[in-house]
């Protein structure tokens, strides 16, 4: 699934945009980085290239147990289980070129 404007503008105004901003350097980068290297290696074994959604499945469980984010959420009373693909598809998306470099200089 990838991000689209819609899911965008909600998370937008959920502030969770911010929250992403907040907590890039400290936690999103390093969930992102471990869900692409992991999926890398078995993927690339089949022949082929990582695609984000590749990587959203390794990523969303990782962000459903996240201190940062389910406190965030549970503050806001924002219960529904959406919050952690969309919020996973942000991440994939904000950080998709800077993975696709990992291992490929």
């Amino acid at each position: 699934m990838a991000l689209t404007l819609k899911k965008l503008q909600r998370l937008e105004d959920a502030e969770l945009t911010d929250l992403y901003t907040e907590h890039l350097d400290k936690v999103w980068r390093a969930k992102a980085e471990n869900a692409y290297d992991f999926t890398k290696v078995f993927v690339e074994a089949s022949g082929n290239r990582v695609r984000p959604d590749d990587v959203l499945p390794l990523l969303r469980p990782t962000l459903e147990v996240c201190d940062e984010l389910r406190g965030f959420l549970d503050d806001k009373k924002m219960r529904n289980q959406f919050w952690f693909e969309w919020f996973a598809e942000l991440i994939i998306d904000r950080l998709w070129p800077e993975l696709q470099k990992r291992g490929n200089p």
